[in-house]
């Protein structure tokens, strides 16, 4: 999944295709998916990145140093990293990007353009409530 450059790519496993490459910023040492299919969790020497796969933005960052582990919780919002025979939990409840931009929409009274739509909600349809 990582080289040492911290290069990570995803593969389809129905059709053994590659769907995304992006750079990590330093070797990986652990990974998983949320539950959401949308967001990867790479452990390394700063922390545990929270990845969104449909944008390759890092969305957030957690202070586990070099976890050999990492998994989410059923509910998606609880990242467990397992570090020298211990085991954290951390709360990482992300917001929903769709209700999220609908906010913002409505505080400056204005509507998504088509560009940022497809690379803030590109997994969504069209009508994000912002009129």
């Amino acid at each position: 999944m990582s080289t040492g450059n911290g290069a990570v790519e995803t593969w389809d496993t129905r059709t053994g295709s590659r769907q995304d490459r992006f750079t990590a910023g330093g070797a990986v040492s652990a990974a998983a998916f949320g539950s959401d299919g949308r967001t990867l969790a790479l452990s390394g020497e700063r922390g545990v990145h929270l990845w969104d796969l449909a944008t390759d933005r890092r969305r957030l960052t957690v202070p586990a140093r070099a976890a050999a582990a990492v998994a989410f919780g059923p509910d998606g919002r609880t990242v467990a990293t397992a570090t020298d025979g211990s085991v954290a939990l951390w709360n990482v409840d992300l917001p929903d990007p769709a209700r999220a931009i609908r906010t913002v929409c409505e505080a400056v009274a204005t509507a998504l353009t088509p560009l940022e739509r497809s690379r803030h909600l590109p997994d969504r349809s069209a009508d994000t409530g912002c009129g």
